[in-house]
């Protein structure tokens, strides 16, 4: 569940995340566009929700497309590192920690305990997931346990989608999919507001020696930190309404981010140090 990797001089650790293969509002539609991300490094790192894995309608799709991804890496000579996510909560590892606990990456659903309060598969199934977590006491304590408790969450009930073609008009389209029923517009910015500081206790509890933590999950990417104090790298995802980051990590524990898109860099990688702890996305 916890994997462990330590960088030799003259390597490089690349991190993205929720790219979301197979899923219909993913802005990525084959992995092919994503090459150029394994150019000049040595590892990828994706921090969980590279592909549709769970069951649905898109698991076959999302699995095709995760086999493809993996052969680009092995054909590009990159080692791919694959974080669960809680939708693709299959993959064998949920937290990784380098070069010694100086930094992690993790998806962030286990920031969570439902891991998706703003979710329609949390709030139509609140019962039965307070079930689950109440069978799951010492996860306030136990990292392996939250990161269980994540990925049974992720699986306990179907995941719900919405198809975007039911309404043709483009109000009554947002009206369903983000603001119905009305707690969940609330949750998500509620979960914008406080993902910073929510991962800091998170920090604090599991891992207090970390120096930077990457994740993703809640679809807003963000930089959080530095000078001195603790880095957080909040990669976004490559999905409709969002935007993404790469974060770059070398061997000497120089950390950088740079903006992209499926056709490609957004301008130059830019250091985290340069970011303070109001710096957010453009």
């Amino acid at each position: 569940m916890i994997k462990e990797l330590s960088l030799s001089p003259g390597e490089r650790v690349r991190f993205v995340s929720d790219i979301h293969f197979g899923h219909a509002k993913a802005l990525v539609r084959e992995p092919e566009e994503l090459k150029f991300l394994l150019e000049g490094c040595t590892h990828l790192v994706v921090c969980g929700d590279l592909s549709e894995t769970r069951a649905s309608p898109y698991q076959a799709e999302g699995l095709q497309k995760r086999a493809r991804f993996l052969h680009m890496c092995a054909e590009a000579g990159v080692q791919p590192v694959l974080l669960a996510g809680n939708h693709d909560p299959d993959e064998e590892f949920s937290l990784l920690k380098l070069q010694g606990g100086r930094f992690y990456a993790l998806h962030g659903h286990a920031l969570f305990k439902e891991v998706a309060p703003w979710g329609w598969e949390y709030l139509k199934n609140k019962r039965i997931s307070r079930e689950l977590i109440a069978a799951f006491p010492d996860a306030d304590a136990d990292l392996s346990r939250r990161l269980e408790l994540a990925r049974a969450m992720s699986v306990l009930v179907p995941p719900i989608y919405t198809r975007s073609r039911v309404y043709r008009n483009r109000l009554a389209r947002f009206l369903a999919h983000s603001a119905w029923p009305p707690e969940r517009p609330v949750q998500i910015l509620l979960a914008w507001l406080t993902m910073m500081p929510r991962m800091r206790r998170f920090a604090d509890r599991f891992f207090p020696e970390a120096e930077t933590v990457f994740f993703g999950h809640l679809h807003r990417r963000l930089v959080s930190g530095g000078r001195g104090g603790r880095r957080y790298v909040n990669l976004g995802a490559c999905f409709h309404h969002a935007a993404c980051y790469a974060a770059d990590l070398t061997a000497e524990g120089e950390v950088t981010v740079r903006s992209y898109t499926p056709a490609g860099y957004e301008g130059p990688a830019r250091a985290c140090l340069l970011y303070t702890s109001d710096a957010a996305d453009e």
